[in-house]
């Protein structure tokens, strides 16, 4: 039987809806405009035209998904980065628009970017989205690439191959900046785990039930990882260097006091477009 992109809109907004998403409408627009390969406005401006079998096919795996909670990311298996699609799955958190404003502060200080070769370490690559920007974007840096995780490791690999940047970034299997030699680095890049222990069980179900835990949780307070970082983030960058974080929107006092009890200079709070605070930047003082 031969089904519009109209009604197949309408019947995924109903299985989405009927699984109590308050969301259904925008989550269905987006499944229907990736099955069919239009964008997502393009839905109802297409309305009429044919859904092919492949995309009815497509939209009966992954409704059921968006109305279980898995999120839209996971099952389209893409989240756009600064104008690049990376693969997305859950073995790294999905990247944010958050992430995007994190990595275009650094894109625009002209401190680091003034070196002819600069040294960056993205720490706790996820994705690969920060290293794989930054690797593209300069060219004339040399990236290093976190985690912890081997499967996140392997992912953000599979995203630099995927967009003919592997070659240009050096992967690390590791904690943190352990390991690497003192004063190595011009720059330090991070999204790191900030969030509470006791803040786990409030977190939204579709973060909470999918995103991997060790890429969120930093311990009782949400710092330990952030304390851990700064400390050797002291160790690994050189004179002059730069650290830049994503932080918790009420951690911003606790994280300038951590970053200048450690010697760092220049030491700023800065908010996100929703005006909460959100990053952490500093500079490395003369050692």
């Amino acid at each position: 039987m031969s089904i519009t992109l109209q009604e197949m809109l309408r019947a995924v907004e109903s299985v989405i809806a009927d699984a109590g998403r308050g969301d259904a409408r925008v989550l269905a627009e987006w499944l229907v405009a990736a099955a069919a390969g239009v964008g997502r406005l393009d839905v109802a401006a297409q309305g009429a035209r044919l859904v092919d079998e492949a995309a009815r096919a497509r939209l009966d795996e992954w409704a059921p998904r968006v109305a279980r909670g898995e999120p839209l990311q996971y099952v389209l298996g893409t989240a756009p980065f600064l104008g690049r699609d990376f693969v997305c799955d859950a073995r790294a958190l999905i990247p944010r628009p958050e992430t995007e404003e994190l990595c275009e502060r650094v894109l625009a200080d002209e401190t680091v970017w003034s070196h002819p070769a600069p040294t960056i370490a993205d720490v706790g690559t996820g994705t690969g989205c920060l290293a794989v920007t930054l690797a593209l974007e300069r060219p004339s840096a040399s990236v290093i690439a976190i985690d912890l995780s081997p499967e996140a490791l392997a992912l953000a690999r599979a995203n630099a191959q995927r967009f003919g940047a592997e070659d240009r970034i050096v992967w690390r299997q590791g904690d943190l900046l352990s390991g690497l030699p003192a004063q190595s680095l011009r720059a330090v890049v991070s999204n790191p785990p900030y969030i509470a222990e006791g803040e786990w069980a409030r977190l939204d179900p579709e973060v909470r039930d999918h995103e991997p835990r060790v890429a969120l949780i930093g311990g009782a307070d949400g710092l330990a990882v952030i304390r851990r970082l700064v400390e050797q983030a002291r160790h690994a960058l050189a004179p002059g260097g730069r650290v830049w974080m994503e932080i918790g929107n009420e951690q911003g006092p606790a994280v300038r006091e951590l970053l200048t009890a450690h010697g760092f200079a220049d030491v700023a709070i800065r908010r996100d477009l929703a005006g909460r605070d959100r990053f952490a930047e500093a500079r490395q003082a003369d050692v």
